[in-house]
């Protein structure tokens, strides 16, 4: 944190290499002394004048601090933005998301008549990044029908078009007109028409459009199908608008591959979308196996050359804050925590440029706190500065902007180079030596050990221009055919070079690529299912329809999103519906409600099936049509046909510690007939408990089960009894192999009774144990567990409940 007094007259306290600096708020008698960002003074103390003003001297491009007494701020020096290149192809942007973090107030800010949207705007086009992304609320600029008022969105927008810079623009939030679900819209004709009117009017401002943001998380509680029916209804409202811009699904963020994003795409969401969309914010050590799996995922729905944008990209490294801020309760990086994320943009950028990504956005340009305001995200502080990762940003768009990079170059144990070609065919080279943030799987690192080491590389006699990681700038000179260089933690480029290769090469790019629709396909009717909340929930990870009635009640929504009459039917695959009409359907033109018909999901009668992967297809006009896929598990069958094996989880000494809590007590709740785990956490600490119970083998094996039941309620410190997740964690092996999480609705301050679903394709068969818990947003936490049995199939058994069990002794 900065202790403030001093001010600079540019916004932000960022200046071109032609500019001079004045600072004010000094004290008259002292001096005021420039450090750069390696702790290095330049040039002699300042003095300030009787009026506590100082004019400092014009520097080269870097990364300063001044220090007065014991005030102290920093500024940036940069390239002119009028002789950069704002490169529109170019992988480089940032999420600004200044439309709603910009807003007065956010930020102090002197500067501009306190105009914080032009000073971002400002920021970015001195800054160099030729791509942001912003945000909008539907419900905000279109309250209700006819009534369209962009406001501060457009003036944002137009002030980064005047600059050359290209939006990425995405919103969500429904407005209720539109048929608000609870985030999602029903009225797949109003996301149509609002789309293409927001794509018309935004017009060339914009680069692309996104629908909607990590939908596979909170930002869209309704499943997969109704956000992939959304999803259909935008895409073809912004070509509507735009013709020819690049759409882009709304950005999934659970890594690296889940249910949600299969139940996404088997709803063929890749027919209606330029980009593969994603975000991260792993370790750069996890980036090569992640990516391997997106891949993977990628080719399996016919995308694999389509290209991949991060819209959001970020790290925890540098550990929760633990600085006062300038703003209440938000707290601050330290220095050494801004030198991490300085650190980090550089060697996330080629990371992702290894693994073929075409486009990033940084997250995030704005000053932006969240978990209790002890996580500070933005690359500009409180106070209206830039922090060390702005130079960073600079010095890597000035060198790199339009390069493409080639591959990795073997130079050295602990070192990393990575070799790039630029338009006029000469090459750079980035290069760092490897620091704990490279090797870092989790947890807080330091950037305080610069990780010295000297390395050459091949180069022609000459002169070479070396840039920091900052964008300081000297020459070096090879005399012997060999380029020595100092290489530290913190990433620096060498330009000029020649005729290297890599020995690695990064991955090919793919392309923006619009599906190519086939010749008997019509993409503009699609199909939306509204299901009887009588008979149906949603699993928790929003990818299956669970059955817990003997009825099945939904309604079918046949939409016609195109200009013309359409005639055609419905066809079922994967199991029965009562109610569709055997004859053909006729759809009126856009504007025409949709066909809707009230049907009945048929259980089947064999007592060995339990799921249903029920697919909606259909023919108009002699076209198919895409698809509706809804997997439908029968729980209510499950448990009346199921036996209930009851597992010994009364038993204390079963479970064992699995938590990341400072204070963990759990013991046995007389009252509760269950088992109570207390915990409670510090500040700044990633909150979850998974206690682990070790499975009896063999009477209590998972192989073969249906489902884990159980029953749960929980309490915390705060007003809501709210969770990030709740999990059943099987472990598989004698080394402790997790498998992947089973999600289940978060536990109430109620009893109540949860049915987590097995997968069915053999993984069970090693499990030794499982764990059980949540994360919670409190600090404190009570969880009860009671009545833990596993349902097999039993076809003549009839379900059976646990015996209650018998009172237990509380372990440390």
């Amino acid at each position: 944190m900065l202790t403030a007094a001093i001010i600079l007259d540019a916004p932000g306290h960022v200046y071109t290499e032609r500019e001079y600096p004045t600072a004010s708020g000094g004290t008259p008698g002292q001096a005021c002394v420039i450090t750069d960002w390696r702790g290095r003074q330049v040039g002699q103390p300042v003095a300030w004048s009787d009026m506590g003003t100082a004019s400092l001297p014009c520097l080269g491009l870097g990364y300063y601090r001044v220090k007065s007494g014991e005030a102290e701020t920093t500024f940036a020096v940069v390239p002119v933005p009028e002789c950069r290149m704002f490169d529109k192809d170019s992988f480089y942007g940032i999420d600004t998301a200044q439309s709603w973090l910009a807003q007065k107030g956010a930020f102090r800010c002197p500067w501009n008549g306190s105009d914080t949207y032009r000073t971002i705007s400002d920021l970015i086009w001195r800054v160099g990044l030729p791509h942001v992304r912003d945000r909008l609320r539907w419900s905000e600029v279109n309250p209700k029908p006819g009534v369209l008022d962009f406001r501060h969105y457009m003036y944002n927008a137009d002030l980064l078009c005047a600059r050359g810079i290209l939006v990425s623009g995405m919103f969500h939030d429904s407005p209720q007109w539109a048929g608000r679900l609870e985030k999602l819209p029903s009225d797949l004709a109003a996301i149509h028409a609002f789309c293409a009117r927001v794509a018309a009017t935004f017009g060339n401002r914009m680069g692309n459009w996104e629908f909607w943001n990590e939908q596979d998380i909170g930002f869209a509680p309704e499943p997969a199908w109704d956000y992939a029916a959304a999803l259909k209804a935008a895409y073809l409202g912004f070509k509507a608008g735009r013709p020819g811009i690049a759409v882009l699904p709304g950005a999934l963020c659970r890594m690296p591959v889940t249910s949600y994003m299969h139940a996404m795409y088997e709803n063929d969401a890749a027919k209606y979308g330029d980009v593969f969309n994603y975000h991260i914010y792993s370790p750069v050590v996890n980036y090569p196996a992640i990516f391997a799996k997106l891949r993977e995922f990628m080719a399996l729905y016919g995308i694999a050359d389509r290209a991949i944008w991060i819209t959001e990209c970020g790290t925890d490294l540098e550990g929760h804050s633990s600085s006062e801020g300038a703003s209440k309760g938000n707290m601050a990086h330290s220095q050494d925590q801004e030198m991490v994320v300085a650190e980090f943009y550089p060697k996330s950028q080629i990371a992702l440029q290894m693994e073929g990504v075409a486009r990033n956005y940084f997250f995030v340009f704005c000053a932006y706190n969240e978990r209790n305001g002890e996580k500070d995200w933005g690359v500009m502080r409180r106070d209206g500065t830039v922090k060390p990762v702005y130079a960073a940003i600079s010095a890597m768009t000035c060198e790199l902007v339009s390069a493409r990079l080639v591959g990795e170059m073997q130079v050295g144990k602990g070192l990393r180079a990575y070799l790039f070609t630029q338009p006029d065919g000469t090459q750079t080279v980035a290069f760092w030596s490897v620091s704990p943030l490279d090797t870092s799987k989790g947890g807080q690192v330091s950037a305080k050990d610069t990780c010295a080491r000297l390395f050459a590389i091949p180069a022609a006699n000459g002169n070479y221009r070396l840039t920091d990681m900052c964008g300081s700038r000297s020459q070096v000179t090879v005399t012997n055919g060999a380029l020595e260089l100092e290489s530290t933690r913190f990433p620096a480029y060498v330009s000029g070079l020649r005729c290297l290769s890599a020995s690695r090469l990064a991955l090919p790019r793919g392309k923006v690529r619009p599906y190519v629709l086939a010749a008997d396909e019509d993409l503009a009717v699609i199909l939306r299912i509204e299901l009887n909340t009588n008979d149906f929930k949603v699993a928790s990870e929003k990818t299956k329809a669970i059955l817990c009635a003997q009825t099945g009640r939904m309604n079918v929504q046949v939409w016609n999103l195109g200009d013309s009459v359409k005639t055609g039917c419905v066809e079922v695959a994967g199991g029965r519906l009562r109610g569709l009409p055997e004859d053909s359907i006729k759809l009126g033109p856009f504007g025409t409600p949709p066909a809707t018909f009230h049907c009945n999901v048929v259980v089947p009668d064999d007592p060995g099936v339990f799921t249903l992967d029920l697919v909606l297809s259909g023919t108009f006009n002699g076209k198919r049509i895409s698809r509706l896929s809804v997997p439908i598990w029968l729980e209510d069958k499950v448990i009346s046909t199921c036996k209930r094996i009851p597992l010994a989880w009364n038993n204390l000494e079963s479970w064992t510690r699995n938590t990341s809590a400072q204070s963990y007590k759990v013991s046995w709740d007389e009252a509760e007939q269950a088992i109570r785990f207390d915990l409670e956490w510090e500040s700044g600490v990633d909150r979850w408990f998974y206690p682990t119970y070790k499975l009896s083998l063999p009477q209590e094996s998972l192989s073969g089960a249906q489902m884990v039941a159980f029953e749960v309620k929980s309490a915390q410190d705060k007003v809501e009894n709210d969770f990030k997740g709740s999990y059943l964690m099987p472990i598989s092996g004698k080394k402790g192999k997790m498998l992947p999480y089973l999600s289940y609705p978060p536990p109430l301050g109620s009893w109540e009774m949860r049915h987590v679903e097995l997968p069915g394709d053999g993984s069970m068969d090693e499990v030794k144990a499982i764990r059980l818990g949540a994360n919670p947003n409190g600090m404190k936490c009570s969880f009860w567990v009671r009545n833990i049995s596993i349902l097999r199939k039993n076809r003549s058994a009839r379900a059976e409940r646990a015996p209650a069990p018998p009172g237990g002794r509380a372990v440390p």
